[in-house]
């Protein structure tokens, strides 16, 4: 990685720390500040929303109800630059309450497209997917051709 990209990699990492801490916060505005204008953002349950407007509205009753006092845990496990102004990222985290932690049976899988938008860092694609960790090592068992590929973190 160059020196340019160590700091990009940092603001990145700021970006992802900002938006958990408006997660914790319960602040859907600032959740979704994150995002650019025109981000696609997609559930677990594969719910698509697009743009900053759908996933603030989305999250306001989240926070108000179902997930009211719960905070985000992740994990990058690869961050790759894709271009000077464009980094995909692949990380590993759980929506936790109280004293839970992040295991494998709450864990989901994200993948994450940043770009450089007007001089800062801003998400513009959000995936989530349920991590079905047992099935995964069954497959891989069965065929180790399936077996995920080795991931840093």
């Amino acid at each position: 990685m160059t020196t340019d990209q160590h700091a990009d990699a940092a603001a990145i990492r700021d970006l992802l720390d900002r938006q958990a801490a408006a997660w914790a916060a319960g602040d859907a505005e600032a959740y979704a500040q994150v995002f650019t204008p025109d981000a696609d953002y997609v559930t677990w349950l594969g719910t698509h929303y697009k743009g900053r407007a759908a996933i603030t509205a989305c999250h306001v009753p989240l926070f108000e109800k179902y997930l009211k006092g719960t905070r985000l845990d992740g994990a990058i496990t690869q961050l790759q630059f894709l271009t000077p102004d464009v980094a995909v990222i692949h990380g590993r985290g759980a929506v936790l309450k109280g004293r839970q932690r992040r295991n494998r049976r709450n864990t989901k899988v994200q993948t994450t497209v940043v770009v450089r938008h007007h001089g800062e860092w801003l998400v513009a694609a959000f995936q989530n997917t349920k991590h079905h960790w047992l099935l995964e090592s069954v497959s891989a068992k069965f065929d180790s051709r399936t077996a995920p590929s080795i991931l840093a973190g």
